[in-house]
């Protein structure tokens, strides 16, 4: 299983996450699984997860809201190739098959992990 969150804004960066276990939590504080250098975000800003065997997102109180392909949503199933915007900072969305297993995060330097 393989997530990969891609920064795609309008200067985006070179880095991706690489996500191989489920559940993270993004957000810009330190107690963050991801923590994603975005002043607008929330420090535990939103959740990626496993649910019924989709890929989902769960917006978790942020005062900005979590957006997918340009709707601010509370919870929604993702599909490869959404869009998803923490606080300012969007990201494609891409994976291919998914488990519930947890296994290590790795991620590129946009990010810095807990």
């Amino acid at each position: 299983m393989s997530v990969r969150l891609t920064c795609i804004d309008v200067v985006p960066s070179a880095s991706d996450a690489i996500l191989t276990e489920l559940p993270v939590t993004i957000g810009r504080g330190d107690e963050a699984d991801i923590c994603i250098r975005d002043t607008w975000s929330s420090r535990v800003h939103c959740r990626l997860g496993v649910r019924d065997g989709q890929l989902f997102l769960e917006d978790l109180g942020s005062s900005n809201g979590t957006l997918v392909n340009g709707t601010q949503m509370t919870d929604a199933t993702l599909h490869s190739g959404d869009q998803i915007t923490v606080g300012i900072t969007t990201f494609r969305v891409t994976y291919s098959r998914l488990s519930e297993s947890r296994e290590p995060v790795t991620a590129d330097p946009l990010f810095a992990q807990s």
